[in-house]
């Protein structure tokens, strides 16, 4: 007999959920993001989120263009659900704003490209679900709803 969904721990189905991350667009859908339209050559795809709060996160991935460079480029924003008192669209680059550097150290991404892109070989699956853990722990302080905050 099947057991009701509510008595399913969601810790335990949550870390089934993105136990297989292996790729940045992973990443992205595992946190909940839902992948926007691009055109084909596009060397960037972007996600976004709507938030109890009003603001949309999204999640940007950038990979090289050349392939000897092997590089990828995860960007951080946030869009206010509304223009009022200032609020504005803001975005970070886990690669390259100096806020990060020692987090992403930690979390096992020491190499940038010329670019200053994380260095793809250094994206194994311990390292994203280290980055999902990290990025989970920014939305639950708020780290997006202060990105729109006016200055």
């Amino acid at each position: 007999m099947n057991r009701p969904e509510v008595d399913i721990d969601q810790s335990v189905v949550e870390s089934k959920r993105h136990k297989e991350i292996n790729t940045p667009e992973k990443l992205a859908l595992a946190l909940g993001y839902v992948k926007l339209p691009k055109e084909k050559g596009d060397v960037l795809w972007e996600y976004r989120k709507l938030v109890k709060s009003g603001i949309t996160q999204t999640f940007k991935v950038q990979n090289s263009k050349y392939s000897d460079e092997r590089g990828v480029r995860i960007t951080l924003g946030a869009i206010p659900g509304s223009r009022s008192e200032g609020q504005r669209f803001r975005e970070v680059m886990l690669c390259q704003d100096k806020l990060f550097d020692e987090d992403m150290k930690a979390v096992g991404l020491v190499t940038r490209t010329s670019a200053g892109m994380f260095y793809r070989p250094e994206l194994a699956l311990e390292v994203y679900n280290k980055l999902f853990k990290y990025i989970k722990e920014l939305e639950e302080n708020g780290f997006f709803e202060n990105l729109v905050k006016p200055k």
